[in-house]
């Protein structure tokens, strides 16, 4: 492949020793090895009185400038359904957005550092929380890796007004199980040469490219509520997690939907917990009005209310995303 620099080769940690067969999405469909075999290599030649240092320039030049810095990326998943996943997820890329915005030019930033990436081509959201149209097609999705680079992923992206990229498509019957999955990974793979940083929706149905995606990340948050099947949803999908990726993925769990005042046969904070066998990342609190006015709205719930309970408990995950190291993350788990 000729990108795989972001996402197989992540933080100087000792999850990349984890992740020599990271690129098992090149040898899980053999079929698919013609992709690579089509991409010419052509040798370099130099004349006479040629400069080797502008021949290299041009070699690695892009229509796009990246970032130059190693991206944040996270993605959030669904224990269950209606946990308010996608609400988290558009949230927190509102949040990184408002935070990189110059003062002076008002909210949006002047080149958008933020994309927001939604994986689930079945049944995802974003682009109606956002009231975006979609500009990836399930053709896209479905064609040789190796027409995805920076150029060709910044111009499918559909930008909000606060400033996030959104990369999404329309949804489509089985399209989950029917896009190529190199394709999947090489998009992801220009996202992190071109944002700083990237928020990934997921399915909460496993495929393919689930596993190598969670594996990239920097912080895998599955979110579930306080109820016993959530919960115990989310323990079988963070055990089958640590078990597949042998310790390589960095998940944490976010209870949403979260009542701080108790009531009679109401779980707590402590029970879940304990249900889980680990510490609490972070809780996001019920908020029904927020959200239910964001989603009628097509905006982000801090474009409309950026004081209510839910904005403030997401602005929390935002900074401790932000500035905890992944290893102390895991540590803390």
């Amino acid at each position: 492949m000729v990108k795989r620099r972001r996402w197989s080769r992540r933080r100087e940690d000792d999850r990349v020793a984890k992740k020599e067969d990271y690129a098992l999405i090149q040898d899980a469909d053999l079929e698919l090895e013609q992709d690579d075999l089509s991409i010419p290599k052509p040798e370099p030649e130099l004349e006479t009185g040629e400069d080797p240092d502008v021949q290299e320039v041009e070699s690695v030049e892009h229509p796009a400038t990246p970032t130059g810095n190693t991206p944040q990326i996270f993605a959030v998943i669904g224990a269950t359904g209606g946990v308010g996943t996608t609400s988290l997820a558009t949230q927190l890329a509102h949040e990184f957005a408002v935070s990189t915005a110059q003062p002076s030019l008002g909210i949006r930033p002047v080149d958008p550092r933020i994309c927001l990436i939604d994986l689930d081509f079945e049944s995802g959201a974003c682009a109606h929380h956002l009231d975006l149209l979609p500009s990836l097609t399930l053709e896209d999705l479905c064609g040789p890796s190796d027409q995805i680079d920076t150029a060709f992923t910044s111009a499918l992206v559909s930008t909000h007004e606060s400033g996030i990229s959104l990369l999404a498509a329309p949804n489509t019957v089985g399209a989950n199980a029917r896009v190529n999955p190199r394709t999947v990974m090489a998009i992801l793979d220009a996202a992190a040469d071109l944002y700083d940083v990237v928020i990934i929706d997921m399915p909460r149905y496993r495929q393919s490219w689930s596993l190598p995606v969670m594996q990239a990340v920097d912080v895998l948050a599955v979110t579930a509520e306080l109820t016993i099947p959530s919960l115990h949803a989310a323990r079988e999908m963070l055990t089958q997690i640590a078990h597949e990726a042998n310790g390589s993925v960095n998940a944490q769990a976010i209870i949403g939907k979260y009542e701080r005042r108790s009531f009679k046969n109401m779980l707590k904070l402590g029970d879940a917990e304990t249900a889980l066998g680990r510490d609490i990342f972070a809780t996001i609190c019920q908020d029904p009005d927020s959200t239910r006015e964001a989603l009628n709205c097509g905006e982000p719930a801090g474009v409309l209310k950026s004081d209510s309970r839910f904005v403030k408990d997401v602005r929390t995950i935002a900074g401790k995303l932000k500035n905890a190291s992944p290893l102390l993350l895991e540590e803390a788990a």
